[in-house]
């Protein structure tokens, strides 16, 4: 073993000891290097995507005000954002992926981001909370804002039609026809909701419409950017409850979450099982995760067996080794559905896919077999850390968790994917007849 490599396995090992037992991420093993981590990072601490005026129409009492324009990446959520950065400098550098205590090789770390103020400003926020004196770290995005990054926000085309109503169709069917078992099996969440927007029995929202969206039909609807969406009493209880969620990361006071009106963070991840249940229906149902995750899977297993494959970065020079895709939760969803893949950080539910949360693919290389292997894991803030501002270190780190591969789960070496295994699940995963940002698009 070079000197090197027991120099990084002995700072990874007792770097492991600090952690504290919370901490579940399986240290480097003995032999092992990681050369690649790809992150695919949901945005942070963002305000409401919709304006107060229309939420105001289905709620009692009108929402609160935040410091930006809606659907904007807040102050904190930028500073969040920083401390995080922070932390995977130390993770990572720890782990000699990356400079730790000096600015990164030219290329090494770099940043892909979606279209959207809120995206764009937390990939340069992780950045700077990476390195706050290094210059020029590569921040990117597509170059034209007139049509959506397919990469994040994949359009509709011959191959890969998204049609509406088969998508419908499809999420019908997994509710066996129709919303009536959601209603019935969210009912106490749905009632619970509906006495935090509408307290007393109210019937009119302060904007005029009907309070909770109630008496009006759960249905499925086409979404921005052609994905589905739903709408109704389930839809504005999803956008509710996330809206809430963000209202508690802000920090806000408590007579402003949820109007004052929610007592404790259980009642919060109550109430947010209604937006994980939309989630999980408008992303994860297969034919929509496939139509609009086969691009961004495709992407991350070619970056892991080649780091020049990383949007934006040059052909030749240093492969980047650290890499985040700055994106939204629905892209996080549409993954773990692909994959199939699962995870709970303390205080959310299981899946969930927090504010400026990631979904982390490291590539790992056996040293003596050269062989190379992935493993996957989810870090995030705890909400308690982002109500907090909480500096993250080893000895105080956000969530973590490993995130298993069911897939590969008869060919583990040290809880770790052959990569050429991985490749070949990825390829089983995606529709290619959806996979269009290879071809050259950045």
């Amino acid at each position: 073993m070079s000197i090197r490599v027991f120099t990084v396995v002995l700072v990874a090992s007792l770097l492991a000891a600090l952690m504290p037992a919370g901490a579940e991420i399986l240290p480097t093993p003995p032999g092992w290097q990681i050369e690649r981590a790809v992150l695919v990072n949901r945005h942070g601490v963002r305000s409401p995507t919709a304006p107060n005026d229309q939420l105001d129409k289905y709620s009692a009492t009108p929402w609160p005000t935040w410091p930006v324009e809606p659907g904007f990446l807040s102050p904190r959520g930028e500073e969040l954002m920083r401390l995080m950065g922070g932390y995977y400098r130390v993770l990572y550098g720890g782990r000699g992926l990356v400079q730790a205590d000096d600015c990164p090789t030219a290329g090494t770390v770099a940043a892909w981001t979606d279209l959207s103020q809120r995206t764009r400003t937390s990939g340069a926020a992780l950045l700077a909370g990476m390195y706050p004196r290094c210059a020029k770290l590569p921040l990117r995005n597509q170059a034209n804002f007139t049509v959506p990054d397919p990469l994040f926000n994949p359009q509709p085309s011959a191959s890969c039609p998204m049609d509406i109503g088969a998508n419908r169709a499809a999420i019908l069917a997994r509710l066996g026809g129709s919303f009536a078992s959601v209603q019935r099996d969210s009912a106490a969440s749905l009632s619970m909701m509906q006495s935090v927007l509408c307290p007393g029995d109210a019937t009119k929202g302060a904007g005029g419409g009907s309070c909770g969206e109630a008496g009006v039909t759960n249905s499925i609807v086409s979404g921005t950017e052609d994905g589905v969406r739903l709408r109704g009493p389930l839809g504005y209880a999803s956008t509710a409850a996330e809206d809430f969620l963000m209202q508690t990361a802000e920090g806000m006071p408590k007579d402003q979450i949820a109007w004052g009106r929610i007592a404790h963070d259980a009642t919060l991840r109550e109430l947010l099982t209604l937006h994980q249940l939309d989630q999980d229906l408008t992303q994860k149902t297969k034919p929509i995760a496939q139509q609009r995750g086969s691009n961004l899977l495709s992407l991350i297993g070619a970056i892991l067996v080649n780091g020049h494959s990383f949007p934006g970065h040059a052909a030749t020079g240093q492969p980047v080794r650290l890499g985040f895709l700055v994106g939204h939760e629905s892209n996080i969803h549409n993954l773990a559905a692909l994959l199939d893949l699962t995870w709970q950080i303390p205080g959310f539910l299981p899946g969930e896919a927090s504010p400026g949360g990631a979904l982390a693919f490291e590539q790992f290389r056996e040293v003596q077999s050269e062989k190379r292997y992935v493993r996957i894991a989810y870090y995030t803030q705890t909400l308690d850390e982002m109500r907090r501002r909480a500096p993250l270190n080893y000895r105080d780190p956000p969530g973590m968790v490993q995130v298993a591969l069911p897939a590969c789960s008869g060919e583990l070496v040290n809880n770790a994917c052959p990569l050429e295994s991985f490749v070949k699940i990825v390829k089983a995963a995606v529709d290619p007849g959806c996979v269009t940002a290879m071809a050259g698009n950045y």
